[in-house]
C-alpha cells in the first residue's frame, strides 16, 4: 500500500496511514461482502422463497434501519467508527450463520432482515464518519476514486469467487468463505487510533436539518437507483435470464462489469477535483435514466451483459460527484458530523423502504416478475432526482477547510 499508493498521495504529509487502512479494509470487506452479498436474494429465491416475500424481506431490512441508525449514532460517538465497523462485521457474520441454516430452521425473514439491518447501519454510519473526517477536501475526488477502486477490486473478485464456489461446491460454501474474509477485513483497522473523539455526547437537538433538504432529495434518489441496480437488477437477471448455472453466470457478469468501472474511476476523480463534477453529474444522470428505461427490453443474455457493463460505469460517473459533495458537506456542520450522517442515512433508508413497499404491494395484484421488470421505468425517472443537489463542493469545485471537532 505504501510503495504503490503513497507516491500518488503527495499532498498527504500526515494521516496517510489512516487513509491506507481504510483502503485496505474496504477492499477486504468488499471482497467478503460481494462473495455472498449479491447472492442473498438469489439464494433465498433458490430455496423456495417467493419473489414477493423477498420484496418484503427488504421492506423489513430498511424499516429496521430507521431506529437502528439513531442507536448507531450514539455507539459511534461512544466507541468511534473503527470499533463500530468491527461490531458491524460481527453482526454480519451472525447474519450469514443464520442464512447458512435457513433451509433447516426456516428463520423468519423479519428476523434475518433485522440482524442484516443492524450490521449495515453500524457499517455505513461508521464508514462515512471515518472517511469524511480524514479525507482531504482539495483532493477528495482523487481519494474517493482510490477508495472506490479498492472497493471495486474486492467487489470484482467476490462475485466470481462466490459464483464458482456456489456452482462447484454449494451456495453454503460462499457463506463460509465470506465469514473468513470478513474477519480478516478488521485487521487493517487495528493499526491506529480512532479518527474522531470517542465518548462524544451526541445531540440531535439544535441540528439544522431543514437547510439540507436538497441533500436529502438528491441522496435519496441516488440510493433508490443504487438499490435497484445492485439488488433488484441482478435478482431479475437471475430469475429471467440466467435460470441455469445462475451463480457462476451472475457472478461473472458482476465481476466483469465491476472491472470495467475500475478503469474510469480515476478519470472521474480528476474531473471532480478540477471543478467539472457538476457537469459529469448532469450528463451521467440522463445516461443512467436511459439505461434504466432500456432494462425491461434487455432481458436476454446480450442485453443483460451490455446494460450491466454500461450501468456500473454510468452509476459511478454520477455517484462519485454526489458522494464527494456529501462528504464535504459533513465539514460544514461543526459538532454535528455524526448527526448529519445519521439523519441522511435514515432518510435514505426510508426512501429505499418505500421502493420495496411499492414492489410488494403491486406484487399482490400483479405477477411479481412483471412488477420487478417494469419498475425500472419508474426508477429511471426517480434517479433524475439527484439533479436537485445543491452541494457547495460541486458548485465551487472545492469548499474551504473547517475547524470541525466532530
Amino acid at each position: 500500500m505504501h510503495s504503490f499508493i503513497r507516491p500518488r498521495h503527495s499532498w498527504r504529509t500526515i494521516k496517510f496511514d489512516e487513509l491506507a487502512e481504510i483502503y485496505a479494509s474496504t477492499a477486504l470487506r468488499a471482497l467478503g461482502f460481494s462473495v455472498v452479498g449479491i447472492f442473498v436474494p438469489v439464494y433465498l429465491y433458490k430455496l423456495g422463497v417467493q419473489l414477493d416475500q423477498i420484496f418484503l424481506f427488504y421492506v423489513f431490512f430498511f424499516v429496521f434501519r430507521l431506529p437502528v441508525n439513531f442507536v448507531v449514532a450514539f455507539i459511534v460517538g461512544k466507541i468511534g467508527p473503527k470499533h463500530s465497523i468491527g461490531l458491524s462485521t460481527f453482526f454480519y457474520i451472525i447474519f450469514l450463520l443464520f442464512l447458512l441454516t435457513f433451509e433447516v430452521h426456516l428463520w423468519p425473514l423479519w428476523f434475518l432482515a433485522a440482524i442484516f439491518s443492524v450490521s449495515n447501519g453500524l457499517f455505513f454510519t461508521s464508514y462515512h464518519t471515518d472517511f469524511s473526517k480524514i479525507k482531504d477536501s482539495k483532493h477528495g475526488g482523487k481519494e474517493l476514486s482510490y477508495l472506490i477502486i479498492f472497493e471495486k477490486i474486492g467487489g470484482a473478485l467476490g462475485p466470481l469467487i462466490g459464483g464458482i464456489l456456489a456452482t462447484l461446491i454449494s451456495p453454503e460454501a460462499t457463506i463460509i468463505a465470506a465469514i473468513i474474509i470478513l474477519g480478516s477485513s478488521q485487521v487493517p483497522l487495528l493499526f491506529s487510533g480512532e479518527p474522531v473523539r470517542t465518548n462524544q455526547h451526541i445531540k440531535f437537538k439544535g441540528f439544522p436539518w431543514r437547510i439540507f433538504k436538497q441533500d436529502y432529495i438528491s441522496l435519496s434518489a441516488n440510493n433508490i437507483d443504487r438499490i435497484a441496480s445492485v439488488v433488484a437488477w441482478p435478482l431479475l437477471i437471475a430469475v429471467v435470464v440466467f435460470v441455469d448455472d445462475t451463480y457462476i453466470k451472475l457472478g461473472a457478469l458482476i465481476t466483469f462489469s465491476t472491472i470495467f468501472s475500475i478503469f474510469v474511476a480515476r478519470l472521474f476523480g480528476r474531473a471532480i477535483d478540477s471543478g467539472r463534477g457538476l457537469r459529469l453529474l448532469q450528463l451521467s444522470t440522463w445516461l443512467n435514466m436511459i439505461l434504466h428505461l432500456c432494462k425491461p427490453f434487455g432481458l436476454n443474455p446480450v442485453g443483460a451483459v451490455g446494460i450491466s457493463l454500461l450501468n456500473e460505469s454510468v452509476s459511478l460517473a454520477y455517484g462519485m460527484p454526489i458522494t464527494k459533495g456529501f462528504y464535504d458537506q459533513t465539514d460544514t456542520v461543526e459538532g454535528y458530523r455524526i448527526v448529519y450522517i445519521t439523519v441522511t442515512e435514515s432518510i435514505n433508508a426510508l426512501a429505499k423502504a418505500c421502493y420495496w413497499i411499492v414492489l410488494f404491494v403491486l406484487s399482490q395484484v400483479y405477477d411479481p416478475v412483471t412488477v420487478l421488470t417494469w419498475s425500472f421505468l419508474a426508477v429511471g425517472l426517480v434517479s433524475t432526482g439527484v439533479l436537485f443537489q445543491r452541494f457547495p463542493a460541486l458548485k465551487k469545485g472545492i469548499i474551504p477547510n473547517y475547524n470541525d471537532k466532530a
